[in-house]
């Protein structure tokens, strides 16, 4: 989904930007509709980020927050949780 469809959603929009381990300097994002609890829930049976994986930023933002990080961590594409 692109960020003019993101633009589009009625919804918060919730954008995490995640690293498989802690060491890796590759970084991930992440970004849904799902409410930032939902993502941050470490008890989850089924997480929407896996819990050995660790979250470096989370927020509530639309476009903003995903342009920003993007360039900060260097990301060239996110997936997007329905």
């Amino acid at each position: 989904m692109e960020i003019e469809d993101i633009k589009k959603l009625d919804k918060a929009i919730t954008v995490a930007v995640y690293r498989k381990n802690t060491r890796s300097e590759k970084y991930y994002m992440l970004v849904t509709t799902k409410h930032v609890d939902v993502v941050n829930n470490l008890n989850a049976r089924k997480p929407v980020i896996d819990n050995k994986y660790e979250i470096v930023e989370l927020g509530v933002g639309g476009e903003k927050c995903i342009t920003q990080w993007m360039k900060r961590y260097g990301i060239k594409k996110y997936d997007f949780v329905e």
